[in-house]
């Protein structure tokens, strides 16, 4: 199977076809909208974590730590 700059490379006038810009332009930004969501999930999970008594004197319990990584991990829509 090609990559898409093999595709591109060997036919460029597909890039001036209606559909394929809308094709290209739907990957972005549902690619983006999942790379955001991949990044606010370790965000989530780093936040949680330093926070943690594993970090900090007086921080969140590590079982309190798991129950709410575990929350927003499995209980997303």
């Amino acid at each position: 199977m090609k990559t898409i700059t093999e595709i591109f490379a060997t036919n460029p006038d597909l890039l001036n076809q209606p559909e394929v810009k809308e094709l290209v332009e739907q990957f972005y930004i549902q690619f983006e909208a999942m790379k955001r969501k991949h990044m606010d999930y370790w965000d989530k999970v780093t936040t949680l974590t330093m926070s943690s008594e594993l970090f900090f004197i007086e921080g969140a319990t590590c079982k309190k730590v798991v129950e709410e990584i575990n929350h927003f991990s499995f209980d997303m829509v």
